[in-house]
């Protein structure tokens, strides 16, 4: 009886894990994007930018959210949906109150908080938040499945398999950590953030213009074409196919579009820390 028992308790647990939403990029997207902001920051907004956080780094304080999301969670209910909007990727677009309510959603989140650091009256305390709610959200929503969503939580329902693996995961989790690791190539991440911005540079103003309902709509873009539209068996219209084995050609694009995507947000975060600080 005990070890039926055991056994039922893990089959509970394990379904519980793997109901449980991706909470966006992953540590190393987090950090590449706040690297890249890092070293693109002038004097003045250093400055500011170290009366609020002290010595810490944007590479830092980009990973905030998800360390503190259960204490976060308990203390503003709701504040874990701050990652994505569960925009639908198809049918007719809707009005943001039926995929974002009472506020709790990436969108709503950076509005707020953007005006909470923007106010050089609000406390020390306060516009630290901020910050924090600032360069993680806008890191999140350049990860185009946390922008659009076809009932299946932003693709966490679509189990892939990559290349000759044979443990399945989340297509969401895919973009959010192996995308990743492919765009970097084996490369470390100071080489890599550096080539980011040597080859993303010479448009640094063309990228910052905009706002995040933008860039927001680049990524469900992207969602929409690429993410969900060259999956294998996706269709509009018809249920999502529920596992798929993904080859090179996907996975090479997908990489590609989150190179981009990483420099854009960091690009995009400096500008936004200067507009604000």
């Amino acid at each position: 009886m005990k070890a039926a028992l055991r056994r039922a308790l893990a089959v509970v647990l394990l379904g519980l894990l793997s109901a449980a939403p991706a909470w966006g990029w992953g540590t190393q997207g987090h950090r590449i994007v706040g690297a890249v902001a890092d070293e693109l920051l002038d004097g003045p907004t250093s400055a500011a930018l170290r009366e609020i956080a002290g010595d810490r780094t944007l590479e830092e304080i980009g990973l905030a959210l998800d360390h503190d999301k259960r204490e976060l969670e308990e203390r503003l209910p709701g504040s874990s949906r701050w990652h994505y909007d569960n925009r639908p990727d198809c049918g007719p677009r809707i009005a943001p109150g039926r995929y974002c309510p009472d506020g709790a959603c990436a969108s709503a989140a950076y509005a707020r908080y953007r005006a909470t650091l923007a106010d050089r009256r609000q406390p020390r305390a306060e516009r630290y938040f901020a910050l924090k709610v600032i360069v993680h959200v806008l890191a999140d929503v350049h990860q185009p499945l946390h922008v659009a969503d076809n009932a299946d939580r932003g693709g966490n329902g679509i189990e892939v398999l990559l290349g000759r693996g044979r443990r399945p995961k989340p297509l969401h989790g895919a973009w959010d950590n192996d995308f990743v690791r492919r765009a970097m190539n084996g490369r470390r991440q100071g080489e890599f953030v550096a080539e980011l911005i040597g080859e993303y540079a010479p448009a640094r103003k063309q990228i910052s213009r905009g706002t995040i309902a933008d860039w927001m709509e680049e990524s469900w873009h992207l969602a929409h074409d690429y993410a969900f539209g060259a999956l294998p068996g996706f269709a509009c219209g018809r249920d999502d196919p529920r596992f798929v084995r993904l080859d090179d050609e996907y996975a090479n694009g997908a990489a590609r579009i989150v190179r981009a995507q990483l420099a854009h947000a960091g690009f995009r975060l400096a500008a936004e820390l200067k507009a604000t600080l």
